[in-house]
């Protein structure tokens, strides 16, 4: 149990503004487009792309944007078409989206020469595209010209597009934060600049798009900081009072039965996730066409996700107990290899195993008659995935990522000699140290705190997600009265009441429905937990984590 800072003579909103290192503290508690917005010119080749899209939509050529299968990816892409086709009533203008188990990650030459007999002139694409080095060659050699704006990694070589828009190799950029579907939003908002004039349409048209850059954003985890956090904050606020946002939007949220403030919870387990089973079980289209679509038309789709989501969680968990089945668990990075191991699952299941066991992992769908593997990669937050991979680059066909998650294909031939190298490169870079794990406890709560009025405050924080999580705290020397089993039949979860030097709040530990003993207790004890706003009876309770006698 580590706690990160504790200075009782500092208000609680203080303490946690100095733990997350946060300077500007009206940015970051208020964020908006005068305190947070960063030029968009000062993105790599931006000004070439902007003036080429013009170009495109001045000479009456065709257009597609190429987008990726995950939520980022379809977010990314319907953002710029909707606001081409619907604002700019722009009609020559599609989607293409890449197929995960039969087209694997990113533009092949294939679809360049399938997009070429359609007598397309211009390829955008988005949330992919930097790795895409012989793509881009072929693309010239076509006649096909090729815009990039990515988020992703660079290589050692950035490909000959274009123009090529991406944070992470913007110098003058100062936040690398931004998903896909952010820098997609960064491309709209220079475009709607110089297509309308009205600061009120301007506005409209913010409202109406930004809900879908939140929802991209959150489930893409990049870090819900800066940009980010405007993005998102202003996302959410467009969704719960009542501005026009896409009815698509507002009939998912419906049929999802989510009928309350929508936040990051309902973004990152509830609509992300579905967004996400039609890439990763059968085709991205449907989950595209959810949010193109409204109506009859849109249900259609709604419900494909539904029963595909479905799919995902019993085929995730039979990969999940395959791959702990595999997996050596006391190397320093764990594989798992195998033919049964679902292509579109393997980052899922990646993501557990390192969550559960503090480890980097490479999880492998093997493909004997492509002669390939194609492997997710997950690393905690002390370790670089893409250091990795760029370690045993040179022999991979493909590869890519971020800090803590990426993806690789390789030659069946030399997956033994991959392994080796990732599992050398582990040993090298993790020490004993980095395995423990610790509950990172950011501040105490002292009694003086423990009301609606202080607590209300770290409402303040959220958005949370990765980069800002939700803060963790610590109450010492507290007593568990009127303990109760709530839940599924009564016996889910464990509700209490608890108190300290005669101050009343309560608690509820999910999932410990079963273990009554847990806090039956007449000790005083310390109590972990998070700080929840209680959406139906009002004030707030403790979710609690973890209790320490």
């Amino acid at each position: 149990m580590d706690i990160i800072y504790d200075n009782p003579n500092e208000d609680i909103i203080e303490r946690l503004l100095k733990i997350r290192q946060i300077d500007n503290f009206d940015s970051f508690l208020n964020p908006s487009f005068s305190n947070s917005w960063i030029d968009p010119y000062k993105l790599n080749d931006f000004e070439k792309a902007i003036n080429r899209i013009q170009k495109a939509i001045s000479n009456n050529e065709k257009i597609i944007i190429f987008g990726d299968y995950d939520v980022d990816g379809i977010t990314a892409s319907y953002l710029l078409y909707i606001f081409i086709s619907k604002f700019l009533n722009y009609k020559k203008i599609s989607i293409r989206l890449p197929n995960r188990l039969t087209d694997g990650y990113g533009i092949k030459d294939f679809h360049l020469d399938q997009i070429k007999e359609l007598g397309v002139n211009l390829v955008i694409t988005v949330d992919n595209g930097i790795t895409s080095i012989k793509e881009a060659e072929y693309a010239k050699s076509i006649g096909l010209d090729l815009i990039i704006t990515d988020h992703h990694k660079a290589l050692n070589k950035i490909p000959p597009a274009d123009a090529v828009v991406n944070p992470q190799i913007s110098p003058n950029y100062q936040f690398k934060g931004i998903a896909g579907v952010g820098v997609a939003f960064k491309i709209v908002s220079v475009l709607m600049s110089k297509y309308f004039k009205k600061n009120s349409t301007k506005q409209k048209i913010i409202q109406y798009l930004m809900p879908i850059v939140a929802i991209g954003t959150v489930s893409d985890c990049v870090p819900l900081l800066e940009e980010n956090r405007l993005f998102v904050k202003m996302g959410l606020n467009y969704i719960n009072n009542g501005y026009q946002i896409p009815s698509s939007l507002t009939n998912f949220l419906k049929y999802l039965n989510i009928n309350q403030q929508v936040n990051t919870f309902h973004i990152g387990f509830m609509l992300g996730p579905r967004l996400n089973a039609g890439g990763r079980m059968q085709s991205p289209y449907d989950s595209l066409n959810c949010l193109l679509f409204s109506g009859d038309k849109q249900l259609q789709h709604l419900d494909s996700l539904e029963k595909l989501n479905n799919e995902r969680r019993q085929t995730q968990e039979n990969v999940l107990k395959k791959a702990e089945q595999i997996i050596e668990k006391d190397k320093k990075i764990l594989f798992a290899a195998s033919e049964e191991l679902h292509e579109g699952i393997v980052g899922i299941v990646a993501g557990r195993i390192t969550e559960k066991y503090n480890k980097p992992s490479a999880i492998f769908n093997i493909k004997q008659d492509e002669g390939v593997a194609v492997a997710s990669l997950r690393g905690p937050e002390y370790f670089s995935v893409i250091d990795m991979l760029n370690y045993v680059g040179e022999y991979l066909e493909r590869y890519g990522g971020h800090k803590q998650a990426g993806g690789l294909t390789v030659k069946l031939e030399n997956l033994e000699k991959v392994q080796k190298l990732l599992e050398e490169y582990s040993n090298n870079t993790i020490k004993e140290e980095d395995l423990k794990k610790p509950i990172k406890i950011d501040t105490p709560i002292y009694q003086n705190e423990i009301n609606k009025e202080k607590l209300s405050q770290i409402d303040s924080f959220a958005p949370f997600g990765e980069g800002n999580p939700e803060p963790i705290f610590l109450i010492n020397q507290i007593v568990f009265n009127n303990i109760e089993k709530v839940g599924k039949n009564g016996n889910g979860h464990l509700k209490a009441y608890a108190s300290m030097n005669g101050t009343n709040f309560p608690v509820l530990f999910w999932g410990k429905g079963e273990n009554l003993d847990f806090l039956q207790t007449q000790k005083p004890t310390d109590l972990i937990g998070k700080v929840k706003k209680d959406n139906y009876n009002g004030g707030f309770f403790i979710d609690g984590i973890d209790k320490v006698d």
